[in-house]
C-alpha cells in the first residue's frame, strides 16, 4: 500500500536515520515520518506502506481496539503492520495540497491505473455526464455503469446517475482525511462493483480548529476559469466526549474553446477517400452544409454548389472543397470549402458549478459505545453550449412554400423530383445541454465493543438521495421537423403540405400520422428568426429527470478468533457481518409532453422508466497470521474471506412489470511472505461481481424509423432501410463475474539503501458473462448470419419469415461477452536527506497494459485494443483502451516552510484505432470489419508541471500557506489523435484524445490555505 503523510524536511531526514534502527522504533516512527512522499507515490498501486503502531502495540485495551483501523478491501481491523496482499493507494489531503488540487477528482484522474473517461476535460461537448468525475480504474467501465465501486468512510454512496457510478464532484476536499484506492477486486468485502477495484475517501472527523481556502486558475488563453472557496470547522462539545465537524465547498469552473488554440484551428483529422478507407488532412469543414442552407450536388468531381443567402430569397455559391469524396454523404467531412469548422463548437473542458456541505458529530454514549450522525448536500451544474442538430436531406419540392415565395431559389430546384438540402440550425437555435444533479445524504451509525474482549461491533443506516435533471434546449424533432420543412402555399400562405386541402403524408412516412395534427411550416432558408410556432413544433426541450433513492443497513463485528498457531504470529482474527440495501429509480421521460412527441426526435434519452431492486447479504472473513520473525519467513500470513449476496429485481410503471431474483457468491484469498526484513512477496486471487445497475435493468429507449440511427440495413447498405428501434434493459440479466490475480514483489532495502522503496505487481483481470447494453446490430447479425432464433423474434420482417427487410427491432441488455485485461504496475521511489534542513523525494510509477482483450459479439474471437490512444472507439463504448506505457515521474524538494514539486508525465506512442489497417491490407471480416487508414500511429506525449508553495507559520495560532502550480509548463500541444469508428471519422477533442493528452494547454493557479 503506497501511503500519502504529512512531513516536513526535518522528518525526512529523521526518516532515513532512523531506518537503520531495529523494530520496534521503526515500526513506530519510520512511516510517519515517510510521509514526505507527496505526489507519484500517490499515484501507486502497488507499493509497501506500514501505519505507525497504537501506543499498545497489541491493541487490547478497549481505547484500542475502538481506535483500530479497517484496511480499504478488508473488514478485520488491525493496529499495525495492516497493509495488505491487495496493491492499494493511500493518498492524503497533504498530496492534494501539494499539486494544487482543490477537487479529490483532481487526484485520481492523475492515477495511471485510473483511465478518465468521463472528466470535464472529457465532457465538453457530451450530453451524458457532463462536468461528471467518475473513477474507471483500469478502463473497465461499461459507458453507463461502473465496476469501480466508490466509497466514503467505508460505506456506499447513493449513485449520482442513471448506473452505479459516483460523481466526485459531490466529495468536500476540503474534508478528506485520505483516500484510498484498491487496484485489486474486492467484491467480497464490499459486495457487487468492486470488480477492477475500490476508491473509499475517508473523511477528517477529528478536525480541531478551522481551515480556510481559496484559489483561483486560468490558462494562458484566459478560458477555463476555475474559481475555488473551501472552509472546514472542528470542535470539541461535551468535555471531550462529542465532536462537531463541519465544511463547505464553492467551485465555479469556466469552459475553454477549442479554436483559441492554434493545434484546433487547424482542423485536423480523418476524411473518408473511398468506403472504409481513410486518410488524415487539415482544415477539415462541414461538408455541403451552412446555416442558410445548401442544395447537394451529387456530383462526384464537382467542386461548387449553391446555397441560400442569410435573407432567403436568392442563391450564393458555395465551395464543396476537396474532391473527390465518397456519394456526397452529409455525415463525412472533407478539406477545404465554406463549411464551417468541424471543431466549431468544440469545447475543451464543461464548466461545473458544484456546492458541498458537509457535517460530522460524533459522541461517545458510554466508555464503549460510539454515535455518528453524518449529512451532506450537494448540487452540481453543468451547462455545455453545444451545436444544434443539422438537418440532414431536407426534400425541397418545386411547389415548396418559400420556393414559390422567393423565385430566384427555383434554379437550384430539379424540375422532377425532389432536391437535397443540408441545413445548420446553430444561428437560429439555442442549443446547449444542461444538466443539474442534487444528492442528500445521511448516515446514523453506531460502533463499540463487548466486554473486555478484542470482539468489537459497528452498524450504521444510510439514507441517499438523487435528483438529476437533463435538459438538452432546441432539440430537433424528427418527423415533425420533416412536416414542418415540407410546405406549399395556399392561398398564398405557407402551409404544412400535410395540412393542406388534399394534401397528405410523405411517400414512405411510418411515423405516428397524428404527429402531423398542429402542424407548422419551417422556412429551411436563411438565418432569418424563426416564428414562435413554427420553432415550438419542430424543436423542443428534451427533459429527463431521474428520482433514485438508497437505504442501507448494515452490521458487522471483528475481533480475535483464538491465540493463533504460535510462531509469534499473532492471534486469528476473523470478521462477519450483514446488509440489507434497497434501491429504487424512477426516471421521467419529457414530463407533460404526449408519448408520440417525446419520442420523436433525431437525439433523445429515453422512455420512462422504473424499478426497484432489494440485496441481502452476508459476509466473513479470517486473518490467519502463521510465522513471523523467523529464519526464512520474517513474516507470513493469509487472508480469506466468502460474500453471499440475493438480489431481487422488480420492474415498476413504464416496464412490463417482470421481477427476477439472482444469487451472487464472492471470495477472495490473499497472502503475504516476507522471506526477510527488505523483501516482500504478495499476491491475491477472487471472485468478484457486478450486478445490472438501474439503467440496465429498467431502460427503455424509442428510436424512429430514419434520421441518425433508425435504421436496419443488411451489411452491403448504409442508411437506405428505415426502421423502428426498441431499446430495453432486462430485469433478468445476471450478475457478471470476475476472477482477479495479482502477484507482487516489494523491496525496502533500508540497511543497504535507505529510504528506497521498489515495488511490481501483476495484475489479470478476467471478467465472464459481462453486462452489455441493448446491441442492434448484435440482433441483426445474430439473425441474419447466424440464424438464432431468439434474434429472429426480436425483429419484424416486412415478408413474414424474410429478415432481409426489417420495419421493427427490439433489442434487450444481455449477459455474454467477456474482457481480459492484464498488465504491471511498477513504483520506485527514493528519499533523500539533503542536509541543513532540505530534502528530495523522488518518485517514479508506471503500469505497463500487457493486453485488453474484449468480445464484440458473446462468444466470437477476443480483439486486443491495448495501445489505441487515438478517439476511434465504438458509438458509447463499455471499454477505455489505453497506451501500454503510462508513467509518472515526480520530485519534491522541501526546506524548511518552502516546497517545490516537478512532475512529467508521459503516455507511450501507440495507434489510432486497433481496427485500423495500412492501405493496401485486405480489410479483415466480421465482426471487426476494420479501416484502411493511410496513417494509424499516435507518437509518445509528456507534459511538464511545477508546483511550489510556501508557509508562514509566525502568525500567532494561525497558519498562512500560499501556492501556486503551472500545469503543462512548456504548453505542449496534443499530438493528432483522431480516429475512425462504426459511424466513420470520430474527429473529436479537436482532433486529438482528451483521455490521456492536455488539451488546455498550459494553465495557472494561485491560492492561499489558512488554519487557526
Amino acid at each position: 500500500m503506497t501511503a500519502i503523510r504529512p512531513a516536513s524536511g526535518a522528518a525526512v531526514r529523521a526518516a532515513v536515520r532512523n531506518s537503520n534502527q531495529p523494530e520496534p522504533a521503526l515500526a513506530q516512527h519510520k512511516w510517519r515520518t515517510l510521509g514526505i512522499a507527496t505526489l507519484v507515490a500517490a499515484l501507486a498501486s502497488t507499493a509497501q506502506a506500514q501505519k505507525p503502531a497504537d501506543e499498545a502495540a497489541g491493541g487490547g485495551g478497549s481505547k484500542s481496539s475502538i481506535e483500530e483501523i479497517t484496511v480499504t478491501g478488508s473488514r478485520i481491523k488491525r493496529s499495525n503492520d495492516f497493509d495488505p496482499a491487495t496493491p492499494t493507494t493511500v493518498v492524503d489531503a497533504n498530496y492534494l495540497e501539494n499539486l494544487g488540487i482543490t477537487n479529490v477528482g483532481g487526484a485520481l484522474t492523475q492515477m495511471p491505473s485510473n483511465i478518465s473517461t468521463f472528466s470535464p476535460t472529457t465532457t465538453g461537448n457530451s450530453s451524458f455526464f457532463a462536468g461528471s468525475i467518475i473513477p474507471n480504474l483500469r478502463g473497465l467501465n461499461p459507458y453507463f455503469g461502473s465496476r469501480t465501486l466508490a466509497l466514503v468512510d467505508g460505506k456506499r454512496f447513493v449513485p449520482t446517475n442513471q448506473g452505479d457510478g459516483l460523481d466526485l464532484n459531490f466529495i468536500a476536499s476540503v474534508l478528506i482525511d485520505h483516500m484510498d484506492v484498491v487496484t485489486g477486486g474486492a467484491s467480497a468485502a464490499y459486495g457487487s462493483g468492486a470488480v477492477a477495484g475500490v476508491t473509499n475517501f475517508v473523511m477528517n472527523r477529528k478536525l480541531e480548529g478551522g481551515k480556510v481556502e481559496a484559489d483561483y486558475g486560468e490558462t494562458q488563453h484566459q478560458d477555463a476559469r476555475d474559481k475555488h472557496i473551501g472552509a472546514a470547522y472542528g470542535m470539541s462539545l461535551l468535555d471531550g466526549k462529542s465532536h462537531l465537524v463541519l465544511g463547505i465547498e464553492w467551485e465555479d469552473s469556466g469552459t475553454a474553446s477549442c479554436l483559441n488554440r492554434d493545434w484546433c484551428r487547424n482542423g485536423t483529422g480523418y476524411y473518408p477517400i473511398s468506403p472504409g478507407n481513410y486518410v488524415l488532412g487539415s482544415n477539415l469543414r462541414s461538408t455541403q452544409a451552412s446555416t442558410s442552407g445548401v442544395f447537394f450536388n451529387f456530383n462526384p468531381t464537382a467542386a461548387t454548389t449553391l446555397q441560400s443567402n442569410a435573407a432567403g430569397n436568392a442563391l450564393m455559391p458555395y465551395n464543396i472543397g476537396l474532391q473527390p469524396y465518397s456519394a456526397g454523404s452529409p455525415f463525412n467531412n472533407f478539406p477545404g470549402g465554406d463549411g464551417p469548422s468541424i471543431y466549431q463548437h468544440t469545447n475543451l473542458t464543461a464548466p461545473v458549478k458544484r456546492d458541498v456541505v458537509t457535517g460530522m458529530f460524533t459522541v461517545a454514549l458510554t466508555d464503549k459505545v460510539n454515535m455518528k450522525l453524518d449529512a451532506s448536500w450537494g448540487q452540481v451544474k453543468t451547462i455545455n453550449y453545444t451545436a444544434a442538430v443539422t438537418s440532414n436531406f431536407i426534400s425541397i419540392a418545386p411547389d415548396n412554400a418559400y420556393v414559390q415565395q422567393n423565385p430566384a431559389l427555383a434554379a437550384a430546384i430539379a424540375p422532377v423530383g425532389p432536391t437535397f438540402l443540408d441545413k445548420l440550425w446553430d444561428s437560429q437555435v439555442n442549443s446547449q445541454t444542461n444538466v443539474e444533479t442534487t444528492v442528500r445524504r445521511a448516515v446514523l451509525s453506531f460502533d463499540g465493543q463487548f466486554g473486555e474482549s478484542s470482539w468489537t461491533w459497528d452498524g450504521y443506516y444510510e439514507y441517499g438521495h438523487t435528483y438529476r435533471t437533463q435538459l438538452v434546449q432546441d432539440n430537433l424533432h424528427l418527423n415533425e421537423a420533416s412536416l414542418a420543412l415540407d410546405s406549399v402555399l395556399v392561398n398564398g400562405v405557407p402551409t404544412c403540405r400535410s395540412q393542406a386541402p388534399g394534401g397528405s403524408l410523405p411517400i414512405g412516412y411510418t411515423a405516428d400520422p397524428t404527429l402531423a395534427n398542429g402542424c407548422v411550416p419551417l422556412n429551411p432558408f436563411g438565418t432569418a428568426p424563426i416564428s414562435p410556432a413554427a420553432k415550438a413544433y419542430a424543436f423542443g426541450n428534451l427533459v429527463e429527470n431521474l428520482t433514485y433513492t438508497q437505504n442501507v443497513v448494515a452490521l458487522n463485528t471483528t475481533g480475535n478468533l483464538f491465540d493463533g498457531m504460535g510462531f509469534g504470529a499473532g492471534p486469528v482474527s476473523g470478521a462477519a457481518g450483514v446488509e440489507y440495501r434497497t434501491e429504487k429509480g424512477e426516471n421521467i421521460d419529457n414530463p407533460g409532453v404526449p408519448s408520440n412527441v417525446a419520442s420523436d426526435y433525431l437525439i433523445q434519452y429515453g422512455a420512462s422508466f422504473s424499478g426497484k431492486v432489494k440485496v441481502t447479504e452476508g459476509y466473513v472473513e479470517t486473518n490467519i497470521p502463521v510465522f513471523r520473525n523467523m529464519p526464512g519467513a520474517d513474516r507470513l500470513e493469509f487472508d480469506a474471506a466468502l460474500r453471499e449476496s440475493r438480489y431481487d429485481n422488480q420492474g415498476l410503471a413504464g416496464t412490463d412489470g417482470t421481477e427476477a431474483k439472482h444469487n451472487m457468491t464472492t471470495w477472495k484469498l490473499t497472502g503475504i511472505w516476507d522471506p526477510v526484513s527488505w523483501l516482500r512477496i504478495r499476491g491475491s486471487k477472487s471472485r468478484d461481481s457486478r450486478a445490472a445497475n438501474f439503467r440496465e435493468l429498467y431502460y427503455e429507449q424509442l428510436i424512429g424509423a430514419g434520421g441518425l440511427f433508425g435504421y436496419c440495413d443488411p451489411p452491403t447498405t448504409q442508411r437506405q432501410q428505415p426502421c423502428n428501434w426498441t431499446l430495453r434493459g432486462n430485469t433478468a440479466l445476471r450478475p457478471e463475474s470476475s476472477d482477479t490475480t495479482t502477484v507482487g514483489v516489494v523491496l525496502t532495502p533500508k540497511d543497504l539503501l535507505p529510504g528506497f522503496q521498489f515495488a511490481a505487481d501483476y495484475f489479470r483481470i478476467n471478467i465472464k458473462d459481462a453486462i452489455q447494453q441493448a446491441n442492434v446490430q448484435a440482433v441483426l447479425t445474430g439473425c441474419r448470419a447466424q440464424n438464432i432464433a431468439a434474434d429472429c423474434a426480436l425483429l419484424t420482417p416486412l415478408v413474414p419469415g424474410n429478415y432481409d427487410k426489417v420495419t421493427a427491432l427490439t433489442a434487450l441488455a444481455s449477459n455474454g461477452s467477456g474482457y481480459l485485461f492484464k498488465g504491471i504496475d511498477f513504483t520506485t521511489s527514493y528519499l533523500v536527506d539533503m542536509g541543513s534542513g532540505r530534502s528530495l523525494d523522488v518518485r517514479l510509477l508506471a503500469t505497463r497494459m500487457i493486453d485488453q482483450l474484449y468480445q464484440p459479439i458473446p462468444g466470437g474471437p477476443f480483439v486486443n485494443v491495448v495501445g489505441q490512444t487515438g478517439t476511434g472507439n465504438s458509438f458509447l463504448a463499455d471499454f477505455q483502451p489505453t497506451s501500454k506505457w503510462v508513467g509518472n515521474l515526480t520530485a519534491t524538494f522541501s526546506q524548511g516552510p518552502m516546497s517545490i514539486t516537478g512532475q512529467v508525465r508521459y503516455v507511450s506512442a501507440g495507434t489510432m484505432n486497433y481496427n485500423g489497417y495500412p492501405p493496401g491490407v485486405a480489410l479483415p471480416v466480421a465482426p471487426a470489419t476494420g479501416y484502411n487508414m493511410a496513417t494509424n500511429s499516435v507518437p509518445s506525449y509528456e507534459v511538464y508541471n511545477l508546483t511550489g508553495s510556501y508557509r508562514f507559520s509566525n502568525m500567532r495560532s494561525a497558519s498562512l500557506q500560499l501556492f501556486g502550480a503551472v500545469d503543462n509548463l512548456f504548453d505542449k500541444a496534443p499530438p493528432v489523435a483522431p480516429g475512425v469508428g462504426g459511424f466513420g471519422a470520430t474527429n473529436n477533442f479537436g482532433g486529438t484524445n482528451a483521455t490521456f493528452f492536455d488539451t488546455l494547454g498550459r494553465s495557472f493557479k494561485l491560492g492561499v490555505r489558512m488554519t487557526f
